[in-house]
């Protein structure tokens, strides 16, 4: 080997640690945001469980179904990620709102709907507080939203709060909630094995009596992804005798 290639190859080795050193210290003086504005730029096309709605087609169909019944004004999602659901629900030409409580993820979604900041609007907050924050915005519509609810990974469970909120102030609104168990179906949900199983019991811990139940009624076996169940919502016979039309969707 040569001097010149060996001061080339030195050089070049200590170019990488100062830029690898920089980057440590950059991140770990800015914290979990920093880390996910880095993510975004070094892979922006990023695609979170296996494509949206957990890379569940019969999910992706029964959405489809549902909007083209129930057209809505907006779409509200909890529990943003990297973005890969919001990205699905932007193709549908309406505002979409969409809420992270972790600042990393936060950060690379806000990243990510930065072109399209006019229709997708990308909030950090906790769900509870940024449904409160829709409720109370008199601009926001009170009718025909869409609500998705993914945001039940942590011991702080909020779905019946959000439940409360949503039914409290839209009407002929509907709620899907994912990671939902499917009676007689082995679709996967969540079960932290104290007390927080989302099943129906869970849901009639709110007491409600103008609640409509639906569920998928594709079975898990035929379902692809990750196969999680989920639940449909609404509160009014209207919106009620229109999502009973629908062939993906059975009573509850």
């Amino acid at each position: 080997m040569g001097l010149m290639t060996a001061k080339l190859l030195n050089s070049i080795k200590g170019f990488l640690f100062n830029s690898i050193k920089t980057i440590v210290l950059f991140l770990h003086g800015s914290g979990p945001a920093a880390i996910g504005r880095l993510e975004y730029r070094l892979r922006p096309a990023r695609t979170s469980w296996g494509g949206p709605m957990n890379g569940q087609a019969g999910r992706v169909k029964l959405c489809r179904q549902i909007f083209a019944e129930l057209p809505p004004a907006a779409i509200v999602e909890t529990g943003t990620f990297l973005g890969t659901t919001t990205e699905f629900f932007a193709e549908f030409g309406v505002p979409v709102y969409t809420a992270e409580v972790k600042p990393r993820y936060h950060a690379y979604s806000d990243l990510r709907f930065r072109p399209v900041s006019d229709r997708v609007h990308v909030v950090l907050a906790d769900s509870r507080v940024f449904l409160r924050q829709l409720a109370a915005d008199p601009s926001f519509p009170k009718e025909k939203i869409f609500f998705y609810l993914d945001s039940h990974w942590y011991s702080d469970l909020p779905l019946l709060e959000e439940i409360d909120v949503i039914f409290g102030t839209w009407k002929r609104s509907i709620i899907m909630i994912d990671d939902f168990a499917v009676p007689g179906e082995p679709y996967a949900h969540t079960d932290d094995g104290q007390g927080a199983d989302l099943n129906g019991e869970y849901l009639d811990a709110l007491g409600r009596t103008d609640m409509f139940r639906f569920y998928p009624s594709l079975p898990a076996s035929q379902e692809t992804g990750y196969k999680t169940g989920c639940i449909i919502l609404c509160n009014d016979p209207e919106t009620q005798s229109h999502l009973s039309k629908l062939e993906t969707l059975r009573p509850g």
